[in-house]
């Protein structure tokens, strides 16, 4: 089997792949998910100081003949305290971490 282990920033990860920050790490269930997948790491999601809810419906826009897309989110997030909170990465790591929480 291939090793694709990597440090990166001196935290070393069993697996070079891991998640990007986006709509599947909005919370601690979706969170550990990736948690329990062969990823080398999770990487919570891009937060703001307050939390927010993020531009209104729609979000996407997508031409006709699919060429083209536009998405603007909004960054909607649980706000910084929620992601560094013990609670959010006991729930999302579970008891025995094996990977970073980042």
């Amino acid at each position: 089997m291939v090793d694709i282990s990597v440090t990166l920033a001196g935290v070393p990860l069993t697996s070079c792949v891991y998640n990007a920050s986006g709509p599947r790490t909005g919370s601690s269930a979706a969170m550990s998910k990736i948690a329990n997948s062969a990823s080398g790491g999770v990487l919570a999601k891009s937060a703001t100081i307050a939390s927010q809810k993020g531009n209104d419906l729609p979000r996407t826009w997508h031409e006709d003949n699919g060429k083209a897309s536009l998405n603007s989110e909004g960054l909607p997030n649980s706000g910084i305290d929620y992601y560094i909170d013990p609670k959010t990465i006991s729930e999302t790591m579970g008891e025995s971490p094996s990977k970073p929480y980042m």
